[in-house]
């Protein structure tokens, strides 16, 4: 039965060890993913059209992005967010035209304030 305690003794302490190295490895990759020391860090924000009832989308008023701006936003990309296909039928048509609505999205950033 000596035996079969020192192998236990054996286990454990390999479990032990294999522990201990995943710490460590965890720990180094921490500290290289970490940004460098004295980076900037940013802060995000987005803008995008409001769903006022079913279906319906009203657009990001220009106040709202200058707004952004002067409180140090910096605009750093605009995308289609909604693209929306409506069929109408004009007065003296027979057939609906198809029309295509598209709604902006305004991506912002700047750079984190650090409480000092």
């Amino acid at each position: 039965m000596a035996g079969a305690g020192r192998l236990m003794g054996m286990k454990t302490a390999a479990w032990i060890l294999g522990m201990m190295l995943c710490g460590a490895l965890l720990s180094a990759q921490r500290e290289r993913m970490a940004p460098p020391r004295g980076a900037a860090a940013w802060e995000y924000r987005a803008l995008l059209p409001r769903e006022t009832a079913p279906g319906v989308f009203r657009q990001v008023d220009a106040w709202e992005v200058a707004a952004l701006g002067e409180q140090g936003w910096e605009l750093v990309s605009v995308t289609p967010w909604v693209i929306r296909n409506d069929e109408r039928k004009y007065k003296g048509e027979e057939n609906p035209r198809v029309v295509t609505q598209s709604y902006l999205a305004y991506y912002f950033k700047r750079q984190k304030l650090r409480a000092e």
